[in-house]
């Protein structure tokens, strides 16, 4: 039944066509005659469209539907003497012309009588030259044969026909950023926020969707500039302020923000607000200089207390920034030592906030990256736990005590409790109120504490789990310690020695770590084991500043004639350690450019390629 059912849809077109050409296709309907002129169009065969859209044309010349699909047709098989015929006997029955003159310009432009398909659309506005929407009928025919500089011309025409002279800028401006014209189209966006102030968002995204294109930046700062020296519009200076931050101009920006105040009586809400979206954007310098500004300028402001915790937590950032400097390019690093005087500062700026302002938010975050300073850099294990653990007692608010705990979590196991550890961290993972981050954090911290205690099947299960999430940072890792897991689960004596290596680690026993996985990474009878322990001793070298000895091991070890799954990896360690480290940017170069040529899929690809892009520009050559 199926089988009939479909052969009588396919004989339709075919029964349908039978009629036509006996005869009988007066029986048919005027709209079973399009619709089969339609599929004969889809199908390609255009003559056989034609007389059927002629057939209907000649039947209803009134009808526009018909029109257009007669004139589409023609037009697409090049019947442009045709094409004019059938416009201009439309024009004369028609009431409705500025469309149709659009067309016969289209048709002569095709034809390649440019002049005359200007006069037909130049004429076309005269016949309507108060109607805006002719303008915009007109300009499409323009954008269609891509005369983009006269469609803005007719444009700018119907702007000053409308009663709104913006209705068409957003498309004049448009039109100008797609041609590079970025003064006129910033001056065209600039004429509507004059006007309708309320747009700025929608005028700032447009803008900066070219501002950083090739030649724009300068020229657009410029323009918006010079238009609030003139005006003296503080909508001008907000759009600036904007401009100059999506730039990377914050210097700019804030000087903008300031003169706004002055102009204001919002007493330091917008500077407040500015150091925030610096914040967000990762500008800590700026923003503590902004939440500095409202603290000193505003002192009876009511985000006085949110400005002076932002102050010291974008202090914090901007340390922890210069801090990790030009240590960021180590798979391994601990603490810096050179800032530790500056972090001692911080710490008395956070404790005067948990004197001001006790039992509530600002006091708490104050207390909570106290404790955060305390373990994170200054590697004082006692002070944080003692932080960690008041705010997990006192506190009834929610506010960083999942992140209390996961630190606490980790002093538990650099103390060696790894099953208080352990409940603390699946108390993290299991409230909804985690976040993603925070969560995964403490799902590789729990799987990393499964290893260590020997439970290797669990350690596997969650690590699986996290490599199933591959945009979070720690799935490289997971993929290592699951690889290895899986392959060494049954010779649990070499398993159990890299284990506890790996544990020494995260106790900071660097000297006891280094001992134990040279051990393994010197037993040639275990592979892959071996090789991952030699990564691992490699970066604990570097990141205890021994560039020497990591550079004599890992040049020994790139040397080596045998498969060595890690080969990628051990030469951008090399290369990274020459350059950085050794400051050898000679020696660097090959390494490096062995993973170019030998490891194009390498995730260390990108960054062999940003260092020597880096050395090509510090030697003034080609290496």
């Amino acid at each position: 039944m199926v089988t009939n059912r479909l052969l009588n849809i396919l004989l339709i077109p075919v029964i349908l066509l039978l009629f036509f050409q006996t005869g009988l296709s007066q029986n048919i309907s005027d709209a079973n005659k399009l619709r089969l002129a339609k599929t004969f169009e889809a199908r390609g065969q255009l003559e056989e469209a034609e007389k059927i859209y002629v057939e209907l044309h000649s039947n209803l010349p009134v009808n526009y539907q018909y029109y257009r699909s007669l004139y589409t047709i023609l037009v697409s098989q090049k019947k442009y003497e045709e094409a004019v015929k059938l416009v201009e006997h439309q024009i004369e029955i028609s009431k409705s012309k500025v469309g149709l003159y659009g067309d016969l310009g289209s048709v002569h432009y095709l034809m390649g009588n440019e002049a005359s398909a200007m006069d037909a659309w130049d004429f076309a506005l005269e016949l309507e030259p108060d109607n805006a929407f002719a303008y915009r009928t007109i300009a499409n025919y323009l954008v269609e044969h891509r005369l983009i500089d006269k469609a803005v011309e007719v444009l700018h025409k119907g702007n000053e026909a409308s009663d709104d002279k913006t209705i068409f800028s957003y498309d004049i401006a448009n039109f100008y950023s797609i041609t590079m014209k970025f003064e006129e189209a910033t001056k065209e966006y600039c004429k509507i926020l004059r006007q309708k102030p309320k747009q700025l968002n929608l005028i700032k995204n447009k803008i900066t969707g070219y501002i950083n294109s090739n030649q724009a930046t300068d020229v657009t700062l410029n323009v918006v500039s010079d238009i609030y020296d003139e005006q003296d519009n503080i909508i001008f200076l907000r759009l600036l302020s904007d401009l100059y931050a999506s730039t990377n101009k914050w210097d700019k920006a804030l000087e903008s923000i300031i003169e706004i105040d002055k102009k204001t009586s919002d007493n330091g809400s917008e500077i407040f607000v500015f150091a925030q979206k610096a914040e967000r954007g990762n500008n800590f310098l700026i923003a503590s200089k902004a939440f500095d500004l409202v603290i000193q300028d505003h002192s009876n402001s009511a985000l006085l207390s949110e400005a002076e915790i932002g102050y010291s937590r974008s202090m914090e950032n901007y340390l922890n920034s210069k801090s990790a400097g030009n240590m960021s390019w180590k798979p391994l690093s601990f603490n810096n030592s050179e800032y530790q005087d500056e972090y001692v500062n911080l710490l008395e700026s956070y404790n005067k906030l948990v004197i001001k302002y006790p039992r509530n938010k600002i006091g708490w975050e104050a207390e909570f990256r106290m404790g955060k300073i305390y373990f994170d850099n200054l590697n004082k294990v006692e002070s944080a736990d003692s932080i960690f653990n008041k705010i997990l007692d006192e506190t009834k608010s929610l506010h960083y005590i999942e992140e209390s705990k996961y630190y606490l979590a980790q002093i538990f196991v650099r103390n060696g409790d790894l099953l208080s550890s352990t409940k603390l961290l699946k108390e993290v993972i299991k409230n909804r109120r985690t976040n993603s981050k925070l969560r995964f954090e403490s799902q590789y911290l729990l799987a990393k504490i499964l290893m260590w205690k020997g439970e290797f099947t669990n350690s596997i299960t969650e690590f699986k789990e996290i490599i199933g999430n591959p945009q979070e940072e720690f799935v490289n890792d997971a993929l290592q310690y699951s690889l290895i897991l899986n392959t060494f689960k049954n010779d649990s004596t070499n398993l159990f020695s890299f284990v506890n290596a790996d544990y020494l680690v995260e106790k900071r026993n660097f000297e006891g770590a280094l001992t134990k996985f040279r051990e393994i990474a010197d037993n040639k009878s275990l592979f892959l084991l071996k090789d991952y322990a030699a990564v691992r001793y490699a970066e604990l070298l570097i990141a205890l500043n021994n560039y020497k000895e990591a550079g004599i091991f890992l040049y020994g070890i790139s040397k080596s004639d045998e498969n060595n799954i890690y080969l990628d990896r051990f030469l951008y360690l090399l290369g990274s350690n020459y350059y950085y480290g050794l400051e050898n940017l000679n020696e660097a170069v090959g390494p490096l450019n062995k993973i170019l040529s030998q490891f194009p899929n390498s995730i260390y690809y990108s960054k062999a390629v940003k260092i020597i892009y880096e050395i090509n520009e510090r030697v003034g050559t080609t290496l």
